[in-house]
């Protein structure tokens, strides 16, 4: 049920090869229906959120929103087990794996939809995106109207969700301002089947679905689902381009090319969407290439494969790629927020960059010298993927590009008094936390590999009733991370993310009107430059049931 059968031997060293790609050739529309349902599923919940029917923002409307999208989630999660239970019996065990396949994939469609369904609540009856016209949502506004009318951009930033949203609002007649609410809610959908597809690359579905989307759910991020979503897709790929490098000397010439040519051009779009990520991935992953390039058996094949791979990247990704050299030297970030103020080794979570984001003691009080237990639980798996599996090529990239990070991080931090400048260091916690979870997760990947040849160890992976148990505890961990993850995002008046739902809901529409629920506080509505606005906020968050929720309106 948890496929963890051993890898094919290569010429070079059986040992050290990475775990090879699942999905069988000449079956690729099997994967192309985990695609479909998976995005199906991430619609269908999204579509379902549109029918509930509360005011979002009364709190007791939030919590009910909340337990019907729970509601929706587990009938369809109550089909799925069903199915699952059906396919353990003999008569119709030939269509278990077929079932897992599409079970996996529609659970990561579910965790995106979930998200985006309570997003698509928090947002009911106003037209505005998250943060209405402020910070980063503001600032993308302004690029894309520049983008529509001249037809350009600034090189230096990712142009990929800039151009989306250009496309988008040309497409459809709409103001970028409202493009954006219908791109997050899409993009916070497409998180999940992403992630998913990603992952397939180098996993199998029940696999894919617990080492590939849930530490990606630390991640997700309705407001700029573009950012964190890259770094999901990135890590694979970059998993599968140092895959095939190793495998190199016993790759054909042809597939030499059009390997170098697939990577390279999923490299340069990652990069088109955000490349912050690679920043701080390239110190890792060029110590990554080193380690498992084929020096003695293929480095021709190795150098054309690498040099395939970059010439194809830097061709899709030649402006952007361009303008960030250019820009690299003068380009300053001094955007001192709450995490810049803390003590620079804690990892263990990331709240994002919003100003005042900070939700008390941070970093949290820690067990061990201020170290957390869940720190101490993720370095424990870092031990144990080097102690099972040091040789991998996963373990070996996801190492390195941790140390790489590490090592970036804490020199952007330590120049910023000298510099007066940020350079987005604290970005750099995201992608080690999901280094971490990675390696933990692939510890406990390649130690069962390793319990694999002990016989009742391999009867009991094959047990049908242990992937049964495994897709339950996945889909009621699913239930809750997408759950707590919306709940984030609804309307509050205080500095936590439910402040971007808020403007959304007070500020006016482009025509002068009020959102439709924005009189239910008796305040009306703002425009974004009314200095009352941060008055009637500071009024509500000391008002409220518990500091920043907004009162229950008794109807009728």
């Amino acid at each position: 049920m948890l496929s963890t059968a051993p890898e094919q031997p290569l010429r070079t060293s059986p040992e050290n090869t990475p775990p090879p790609p699942t999905a069988p050739r000449g079956r690729g529309w099997l994967l192309a229906a985990e695609a479909v349902v998976s995005v199906a599923a991430a619609a269908l919940m999204v579509f379902l959120a549109r029918r509930v029917d509360v005011n979002p923002l009364d709190r007791i409307g939030q919590v009910s929103a909340l337990a019907a999208l729970q509601l929706r989630y587990a009938l369809i999660a109550v089909v799925l087990l069903v199915l699952a239970v059906l396919t353990t019996r003999v008569r119709w065990v030939a269509h278990a794996p077929l079932v897992r396949r599409l079970a996996a994939a529609t659970a990561a469609g579910l965790f995106g939809g979930l998200v985006a369904g309570a997003i698509a609540v928090a947002l009911r009856g106003t037209s505005w995106g998250l943060n209405a016209g402020y910070g980063d949502a503001g600032a993308l506004i302004r690029w894309t109207e520049t983008l529509i009318g001249t037809g350009t951009m600034q090189a230096d930033y990712p142009p990929g969700w800039v151009h989306a949203t250009a496309w988008y609002s040309r497409l459809t007649d709409t103001p970028p301002e409202y493009t954006l609410r219908i791109l997050q809610i899409a993009g916070t959908a497409l998180f999940g089947p992403i992630a998913y597809l990603s992952w397939r690359l180098l996993l199998s579905p029940l696999w894919a679905l617990g080492l590939g989307v849930v530490p990606a759910m630390v991640l997700i991020d309705p407001y700029k689902p573009y950012t964190n979503l890259m770094l999901v897709v990135m890590v694979p790929v970059l998993l599968a381009v140092l895959r095939g490098l190793r495998r190199a000397a016993d790759t054909p010439w042809r597939g030499i090319v059009l390997r170098g040519v697939g990577f390279g051009a999923a490299l340069g779009v990652v990069f088109l969407v955000y490349s912050g990520w690679f920043v701080w991935s390239a110190p890792g992953v060029l110590v990554a290439a080193l380690a498992v390039f084929p020096w003695r058996t293929g480095w021709r094949r190795g150098l054309a494969l690498v040099a395939i791979t970059l010439v194809v990247f830097a061709t899709v990704s030649a402006r952007h790629l361009y303008g960030i050299l250019r820009a690299s030297g003068s380009v300053k970030d001094r955007y001192f927020y709450w995490d810049t103020w803390v003590e620079p080794t804690y990892i263990a979570m990331w709240k994002s960059d919003l100003p005042g984001g900070n939700p008390g003691p941070w970093p949290p009080p820690g067990e061990l010298a201020g170290v957390g237990l869940f720190t101490v639980l993720l370095l424990i798996g870092l031990a144990a993927a080097i102690a099972v599996a040091r040789t991998r090529t996963v373990v070996i990239t996801l190492t390195a590009v941790f140390g790489g990070a590490w090592l970036l991080r804490f020199h952007f931090a330590s120049q910023m008094y000298a510099t007066d400048a940020v350079q987005l260091y604290p970005r750099s916690t995201a992608e080690l936390l999901y280094c971490l979870l990675l390696l933990t997760g692939f510890a406990g990947y390649y130690g069962l590999r390793r319990l694999g040849g002990v016989a009742r160890v391999r009867s009991a992976l094959a047990s049908p009733s242990l992937g049964l148990g495994v897709l339950t505890a996945l889909l009621l961990l699913i239930a809750s991370a997408g759950s707590s993850v919306g709940d984030r995002y609804m309307p509050r008046a205080d500095d936590s993310p439910g402040i971007l739902a808020m403007n959304a809901q007070l500020i006016k529409l482009l025509d002068g009107t009020c959102p439709a629920y924005a009189a239910t506080l008796g305040r009306g509505c703002f425009a974004m430059d009314d200095p009352r606005y941060g008055e009637v906020l500071r009024e509500l968050i000391e008002l409220g049931p518990r500091r920043g929720e907004l009162p229950h309106q008794p109807r009728g």
